[in-house]
């Protein structure tokens, strides 16, 4: 009879490791699941809570020349905001406020600078000031010469 060679498997000792595994790896799971907590909503913020790295008197003059800025989401949400300014001074006098209009999720306000105001899109009845009032306002802050529009923070200026 001829002899077989190889390494000799205990077999207890192969059942007691894999059961050992098995047990570490359901308490690892119980772990990260306990420390996950048991919130209801997830929330996935990317990118900064501002929007910055515009020069507030350089926009503030291109605003006075040729009027209100848009700017599109650039996350991806669907959120554009309309960026204007009143005054000569840079510091102060910004208006920063969603596109999106109460009338629907499609739309927006566009400027129409004969009226000197924004339109709603879906109404073209429904007209909005050069401040925006009446549309969801942003917060924002001039910080050393830069404006910073608090896109995640809606609320009155900073």
């Amino acid at each position: 009879m001829p002899a077989i060679h190889g390494v000799p498997v205990n077999v207890r000792r192969a059942i007691a490791a894999a059961l050992v595994g098995l047990a570490g790896a359901v308490g690892a799971v119980m772990l990260v699941l306990s420390l996950a907590g048991s919130s209801d909503s997830i929330e996935v913020r990317l990118g900064d809570d501002d929007f910055r790295g515009i020069d507030a008197a350089d926009l503030a003059d291109e605003i006075a020349d040729h009027g209100p800025v848009p700017f599109p989401d650039l996350l991806g949400r669907d959120r554009p905001i309309w960026v204007t300014h009143a005054g000569s001074d840079p510091v102060i006098g910004w208006y920063a406020f969603l596109a999106r209009t109460p009338k629907g999720d499609r739309c927006v306000a566009q400027w129409d600078a004969n009226a000197v105001g924004f339109v709603d899109s879906c109404d073209a009845g429904t007209s909005y000031p050069p401040d925006g009032a009446g549309l969801e306002q942003l917060r924002w802050q001039v910080v050393d010469g830069e404006l910073r529009i608090l896109i995640n923070s809606p609320g009155a200026e900073s």
